[in-house]
């Protein structure tokens, strides 16, 4: 009798706990599903352009719908030109850039090796073009250890590398984070590409400040007056000092003064020849940010 009892005392025991994996899975797999949908818009203010007289003021909106395991996006640049007689590419006539374009999906692959450890993959597949979407496709990778040091600090080591049948580049990623997932208090990374540092006030109202590189390789139009049919490499060193209200647990508001510490750009040719560099002088700007939780 004892060992039926001890038999069935078992085995609702081992059906229970199996029942809490499974539920405890699903809730892990149901908040990675979990769509986020981001809209933000940001403003460049004027600057001349490789100290030739001409210059030019940047706008940018771009939407993303994102979880866990991957995002879509969409992102537009405005360009909005003066003294264009001065500038050293062009026609000096028209307006060498107007619009350009950039449709981007990702997926992640997210592995956690042991309590310490955990790993992280991204891939992506891009098209950033002025006007042709032909030949302005390129492919990225994004890959990383994360070593957890004790509840509060955690280095980061990897790298992330773009392709492009025009011009192809990889670059290391090292980080050291510092409460980067706590709502109180002080928290930062500080690492390549990416340094940020923040100070919760409260729960809901974050103080930041940080500075990114990126680098985007662009389509111009086939009937382009700076390179019909080539392509512009461009590479942006960005700080934003701002700050983030969270609403409730869907809702945040981001808003945040910019300024950009260098941007500079290459010309390539149709046949993937590499041109003339060009510097943009530094310039303040602003952005605003919307972020939705389903």
């Amino acid at each position: 009798m004892r060992t039926f009892l001890l038999s069935c005392f078992i085995l609702f025991f081992g059906i229970t706990i199996s029942a809490q994996e499974t539920q405890l899975k699903e809730d892990v797999l149901e908040q990675m599903l979990k769509p986020r949908v981001t809209f933000d818009s940001s403003y460049i203010s004027d600057a001349e352009v490789s100290s030739g007289g001409g210059s030019v003021a940047v706008a940018k909106n771009r939407i993303a719908v994102a979880n866990k395991l991957g995002s879509i996006s969409y992102t537009n640049w405005s360009f909005l030109w003066s003294n264009i007689e001065a500038l050293p590419f062009g026609n000096g006539v028209e307006n060498p850039i107007e619009q350009m374009h950039s449709v981007k999906i990702s997926g992640n692959i997210p592995y956690f090796i042991n309590e310490k450890w955990f790993w992280l993959t991204s891939l992506s597949l891009s098209s950033t073009f002025e006007k042709e979407m032909q030949d302005s496709y390129g492919a990225g990778i994004f890959s990383f250890a994360s070593y957890k040091l004790s509840e509060n600090h955690t280095i980061q080591m990897g790298a992330f590398a773009n392709y492009h049948p025009t011009s192809s580049f990889g670059l290391p990623v090292m980080s050291y984070s510092y409460r980067a997932r706590q709502h109180d208090g002080l928290q930062f990374v500080l690492g390549f590409p990416r340094t940020y540092v923040g100070y919760y006030v409260s729960y809901k109202t974050l103080l930041r400040f940080g500075m990114i590189y990126s680098q985007s390789l662009i389509k111009l139009s086939d009937t382009s007056t700076i390179e019909a049919a080539g392509y512009i490499e461009a590479k942006d060193t960005m700080s934003n000092l701002g700050i983030s209200y969270t609403f409730d647990s869907k809702l945040t508001l981001e808003t945040d003064i910019l300024y950009s510490i260098k941007r500079e750009f290459t010309l390539y040719n149709s046949g993937a020849d590499e041109g003339e560099s060009y510097t943009i002088a530094p310039s303040l700007g602003a952005a605003l940010r919307l972020k939705y939780l389903f």
